[in-house]
């Protein structure tokens, strides 16, 4: 317990920076949120009134203790530009996100292991090399261009997938997930490119370790070695990787959810951006770093639980 009580300091330290670093860099942009508001008819006694009305005018210490304060309590304040709730509009938005989100992750995963396991299975073979190169084509290609490609291939001249409709969940399953289809695909591609690297390279490794050794000379068949003993060590190492990649999934969320206009998290934080709708970026960042931390740290925990190396150097380092 003592150690995930030192993990969650550390992630709230995290947060504590993220959401400083976003506020103070934004407060040092050129302009002011006033002139944004009044547009061209800006005059110095309106902008003076605007941002006397807004609280611009205060130091910035006081204006991040003020938002932080109310931050926490889950209010993250309205835009200047449209008087929208920041916290309702990324509540409405988040859901969208997370799904594609989730559905990446799985569909990574589910090609990914396979295929590793595959691999692993005879390692240096045809087969072996063949994935390989595969997946370093996979992780070669941007998440940009997979999108593009996938988007007039199936989109454009098959049309077998809408290229921006999206059906929310409540609309229906299978419309829902038929319009994630091509989305998460130009996520998922890459991303298993990736997990099959960790998880081959780890399985490999563990199957010349001596514990697997003396599995082998026990007479267990090398399917048994490999999908009852190899691959649950291995996974531990790619349970860690799939919590780093968190942040890159997000960073790539943003940018899909553009080309195939998603009314997600990723959006609405580009639109806010374009806009400089600072309160609006600012609880956007804010939420995807709480996201990231809390994957991580629920990785921690599984890791400590499911990995005795983690559990003895955690103990290790309290006495």
């Amino acid at each position: 317990m003592r150690g995930l009580g030192q993990r969650f300091l550390q992630m709230t330290a995290v947060l504590l920076l993220v959401a400083a670093g976003t506020f103070f860099l934004l407060d040092l942009m050129p302009g002011s949120p006033a002139i944004a508001i009044l547009g061209t008819s800006a005059t110095p006694e309106g902008i003076a009134k605007v941002e006397a009305e807004l609280g611009l005018d205060k130091p910035n210490i006081e204006r991040f203790l003020t938002w932080g304060t109310h931050a926490v309590r889950g209010d993250l304040g309205v835009s200047y530009r449209d008087g929208e709730n920041v916290a309702q509009a990324i509540r409405q938005r988040f859901p969208t996100s997370f799904e594609v989100l989730i559905l990446t992750q799985l569909l990574a995963l589910g090609i990914a292991v396979p295929a590793a396991l595959f691999a692993a299975s005879r390692p240096g073979k045809r087969r072996d090399r063949a994935l390989t190169t595969t997946s370093f084509a996979l992780i070669a290609i941007p998440q940009f261009v997979m999108a593009l490609t996938l988007l007039i291939i199936f989109a454009k001249q098959l049309q077998w997938f809408p290229a921006a409709d999206f059906v929310p969940l409540n609309e229906g399953i299978i419309r829902n997930l038929r319009s994630l289809v091509l989305p998460v695909l130009s996520l998922s591609f890459p991303l298993s490119g990736i997990y099959f690297q960790v998880l081959r390279n780890d399985l490999v490794i563990t199957m010349s370790s001596d514990h697997i050794m003396r599995t082998r000379a026990s007479g267990f068949s090398e399917r048994i070695i490999l999908l009852k003993y190899a691959l649950r060590s291995s996974s531990l190492t790619l349970l860690a990787v799939v919590g780093l990649n968190t942040a890159g999934l997000l960073g790539g969320v943003l940018i899909i959810e553009q080309i195939y206009s998603l009314p997600g998290l990723g959006r609405f934080l580009f639109d806010a951006a374009t806009r400089r709708d600072i309160v609006k970026v600012e609880g956007a960042v804010l939420v995807i770093a709480v996201t990231y931390v809390t994957v991580n740290l629920l990785v921690d925990m599984l890791l400590r639980v499911f990995d005795p190396r983690v559990r003895a150097a955690s103990i290790g380092t309290r006495r």
